[in-house]
């Protein structure tokens, strides 16, 4: 990717690395070259922060918790949990032995970097935007002893297509193939709580047939006929009563990009 340089040198003046990573999606956000790239080098500190917690339960937050018990979990948009996260980071500051702690922030496009460092240090003023890439190279701030640097959204080399898409780096209208990432956010929602599907899309759960998952064996219901309820409920339906596969493909990934569907 092309910021892999601008990141890389990030990475390389940072004394705390800041990993953002979406709570919705631990392990899909968490992006493994990054965290390989950090280990690897010497005097490094790496902390992971999972945003967009309060889209998910206090019980998914515990289990998070106990997986990562030196991780913070904060809600940019909402502006919950960024004092401790802070206080914690000037804590570092003042045990470190030079004038100032270098703090980089870290993570896939459009996770909501900018809208933290803005809240980090409130002089930062970083752009912030809903189209990913807004960030184009780096930035540094001060705050007290703190030198907070943005940087680019990446995207690991390799990481599917489908994964782009749920994760937000790319506009729902330029995805090439949206109704397999809408497919993939619904069966995401009906692993959760198939009832998810019924608070934010009115969809009969009774209406919607089964099939047995290839991978587990189990009988679950059917992603694609959920997808297709979801249109009828919406009444995104063209000419001859057919489903509109593309109006249900967009507001499915704009709900889930957006943070409109909660995890709870």
């Amino acid at each position: 990717m092309g910021f892999w340089p601008i990141v890389l040198n990030v990475l390389r003046n940072s004394d705390v690395v800041l990993l953002l990573v979406d709570a919705r999606m631990p392990d899909i956000t968490q992006n493994s070259e990054i965290v390989k790239k950090v280990e690897n080098m010497r005097g490094k500190r790496l902390v992971i922060v999972f945003n967009k917690s309060d889209l998910i339960s206090r019980k998914d937050i515990e289990k998070l918790k106990k997986e990562y018990p030196n991780a913070f979990f904060v809600s940019a948009s909402k502006k919950v949990g960024v004092k401790k996260l802070k206080e914690a980071l000037d804590n570092m500051a003042e045990n470190w032995e030079q004038r100032s702690l270098r703090v980089g922030l870290v993570g896939y496009p459009n996770i909501g970097k900018s809208t933290l460092i803005n809240l980090l240090a409130p002089a930062a003023k970083a752009k912030v935007s809903a189209v990913s890439g807004t960030t184009k190279k780096t930035l540094w701030v001060r705050n007290g002893r703190l030198r907070i640097m943005d940087s680019p959204g990446i995207i690991p080399y390799g990481d599917k297509k489908v994964q782009i898409g749920m994760t937000a780096s790319k506009d729902p209208h330029k995805i090439r193939n949206p109704e397999k990432v809408a497919i993939s956010i619904i069966e995401l929602l009906m692993k959760k709580n198939p009832a998810l599907l019924t608070k934010y899309y009115g969809v009969d759960l009774e209406k919607v047939g089964e099939k047995v998952d290839e991978e587990s064996g189990e009988t679950v219901l059917d992603s694609y006929e959920a997808f297709e309820e979801i249109g009828r409920k919406m009444g995104y339906l063209v000419k001859g009563g057919d489903v509109d596969e593309n109006r249900i493909c967009i507001k499915v990934i704009d709900d889930w990009q957006k943070g409109r569907i909660m995890m709870k």
